[in-house]
């Protein structure tokens, strides 16, 4: 077990999951930019019972029927997301205290991605949900 910690700009809300496992990749769809505003956001994607929120309590919103976002309700910082199925926790990279812990392995919702944004990586793209992910 790889246990992270994580949590909120202002640090009402602090959190910890096990990168051991994870799925982590890009995320380029149009709620996932408007959400956190950025052009792009970086997603590590673990089980449920690999995740804890140790201190503080996230605000939600669901975001579609099918996920549900948690966020700071001081500062505003998305933390976490979670599938209506159960199935997994999505954390936002970006919410790691060691920013150079995970990385991203591939692209997902690419067919949304801005196309003045190029990330020249080589890593695998999908035009909507990675095969994985399905």
């Amino acid at each position: 077990m790889a246990w992270l910690s994580g949590g909120c700009l202002c640090g009402r809300v602090r959190y910890e999951a096990d990168s051991y496992g994870a799925i982590v990749d890009y995320c380029h769809c149009d709620t996932c930019r408007r959400s956190t505003g950025g052009a792009t956001v970086a997603w590590m994607q673990v089980r449920p019972d690999r995740f804890r929120v140790v201190s503080g309590e996230a605000a939600t919103h669901a975001s579609s029927p099918e996920m549900v976002r948690s966020f700071c309700g001081a500062c505003g910082s998305q933390l976490f997301m979670t599938d209506a199925k159960g199935r997994s926790v999505g954390v936002t990279v970006g919410t790691l205290d060691d920013k150079t812990a995970v990385a991203p392995a591939a692209h997902g919702w690419d067919g949304d991605r801005p196309s003045w944004l190029c990330l020249a990586d080589g890593l695998p793209r999908f035009s909507a949900d990675p095969d994985y992910d399905n």
